[in-house]
């Protein structure tokens, strides 16, 4: 009878242990460009991140002049398990996404669900960091269908043990291709995806990349696209351009992109790359915050719905003391609850580790936050955030967020801006091209010293960013009329690859 019991413990011990282990810690795996978390265990998330790194060694060996570029500002890349997951992060993404990218002032971040769908994680995050890229290293002013045409081009690299390959398709792009009507050529090269109705986006992307692949794949047309390119970055009609460099009409162009089907693929050894790595193991705080917390910095102006307030303090009580579920309760207070509550909590973190980076930083863009919040008290608390924000600044002088974050305290001031606050916004914009509010508050603010060509300058990325959304049109218009007007970026536009369609015929694969 003992041994009878013995075995029956033994086995709810196994159950138990099983059902531990469905829940996974999240680990967080950091190298010199690259911080990653995930779950199912360390060695998948050190996997993804070497997969990552031979990445980024693909793309700067296409582009020698990247090769010995350090990166100032590290992505954070978080693998998540589910849709459901990224709904949390982002409740308002489109049915059948598989993942996103923003780069924004609290950090440059991208999400993919690691399993299923016609777009994996290597597809979503291939296609997000080509275009963090190349904002980072070319931030010029291309036409929208060449910077989506570039992603996807690269998305498609395939990455194994012993080789890497590149220029190959997507199943659900190349399907586009065969079993959609194709857009108008002169639709695909004066358009952005923002400018093309939501059900030919996934004919939009899939005739960027077949362009952009038919393009490279000659030398003599890889000339046509670079001459083709400058003329449209210098202001010259996108079709024009197009038509001189390769000195054809539209139709012969449509007509030969339609008979490309033997793609040139290039396949190269794998680098086999050890990146150094720093392994954190978080607590089980972020089993249940982690996500929320993300959820808050991707919506810093309280526009989040009611019941995730409770949800986080009632998951914040759960973990007394934990530093995780502190900051997640602080920002949540900021953003939608109790200002003074979350003042509290930084205050008393602050009176223990008054030289935290990260608790300095919260504390001083909570105060900008609230202020965003309640215009009534703007002034205030903008005011507030700039002892803290200061000393954060004066621990890490490089990190750009405490730089925007101060730049933008000062704007409520009436001798804003001065050559001090441009230096700033200058500042802050240097680690990070790809942040497209750092670049849209600079143009503006040069642009109310009246230096309009300086503006120009700066403002080109987010103009011609083919998910600039509402920032490029406000750039654009401000710009042309030479005078500011409000701002309104607390929306920020997706910036995200087109799911598949849930269904449809198979495609013949291109060859």
């Amino acid at each position: 009878m003992f041994r009878v019991v013995l075995r029956a413990l033994m086995g709810v011990a196994a159950l138990l242990l099983l059902a531990g282990s469905a829940e996974a810690a999240w680990v967080r795996v950091e190298t010199d460009r690259f911080v990653v978390y995930g779950q199912g265990g360390e060695q998948s998330v050190r996997d993804f991140a070497t997969k990552l790194t031979t990445y980024d060694w693909v793309l700067r060996n296409f582009h020698p002049s990247t090769k010995d570029r350090k990166a100032e500002t590290k992505v954070q890349v978080f693998l998540l398990a589910s849709q459901d997951d990224l709904r949390r992060v982002e409740p308002r993404i489109r049915k059948y996404t598989r993942g996103f990218y923003r780069a924004m002032n609290e950090g440059v971040f991208a999400f993919a669900v690691k399993n299923g769908g016609g777009l994996d994680a290597d597809d979503v995050l291939f296609h997000e960091y080509a275009h963090h890229f190349m904002l980072e290293n070319f931030p010029s002013a291309y036409p929208a269908w060449f910077v989506e045409g570039w992603a996807e081009y690269f998305m498609t690299t395939e990455i194994t043990k012993d080789r890497v390959r590149i220029g190959g398709y997507n199943p659900a792009r190349a399907n586009a291709i065969f079993a959609e009507t194709w857009l108008p050529l002169e639709d695909l090269l004066s358009r952005t995806t923002a400018e093309t109705r939501p059900e030919r986006t996934n004919a939009y992307y899939s005739q960027a990349w077949l362009l952009t692949h038919y393009m490279r794949s000659d030398d003599t047309r890889a000339r046509q696209l670079d001459q083709a390119l400058r003329a449209i970055a210098d202001g010259k009609d996108p079709i024009q351009s197009f038509q001189v460099a390769t000195g054809g009409t539209l139709a012969e162009l449509s007509a030969s992109l339609r008979k490309y089907r033997r793609l040139q693929t290039i396949s190269i050894d794998n680098p086999g790359l050890a990146p150094r790595m720093a392994v954190t193991v978080l607590p089980r705080s972020a089993d249940d915050l982690l996500l929320d917390n993300l959820r808050l910095v991707l919506s810093p102006t309280g526009r989040v719905d009611a019941g995730l307030l409770a949800g986080i303090r009632r998951k914040a009580a759960k973990h007394p003391g934990d530093r995780l579920a502190e900051q997640t309760l602080a920002r949540a207070e900021f953003v939608m609850g109790d200002v003074a509550l979350g003042e509290s909590i930084m205050k008393r973190r602050l009176e223990a580790k008054p030289d935290d980076l990260e608790d300095l930083l919260l504390a001083g863009t909570g105060q900008v936050m609230a202020g965003m919040r309640t215009e009534s008290e703007r002034d205030v608390r903008y005011r507030a955030a700039r002892p803290l924000l200061a000393k954060a600044y004066q621990l890490d002088k490089g990190d750009f967020r405490t730089l925007f974050a101060y730049a933008l305290s000062r704007s409520i001031e009436p001798t804003f801006p001065t050559e001090n606050d441009l230096a700033a916004l200058a500042e802050a914009r240097y680690p990070a091209p790809a942040v497209q509010e750092s670049s849209f508050r600079l143009g503006m603010a040069l642009l109310q010293k009246g230096r309009r060509e300086d503006a120009a300058n700066v403002l080109a990325p987010v103009i011609n960013s083919p998910h600039g959304g509402r920032a490029a049109e406000q750039a654009r218009t401000l710009l042309n009329q030479g005078r500011i007007g409000k701002l309104d970026l607390t929306e920020p536009d997706e910036d995200e690859p087109p799911p598949p369609p849930p269904s449809g015929p198979a495609a013949p694969a291109p060859r």
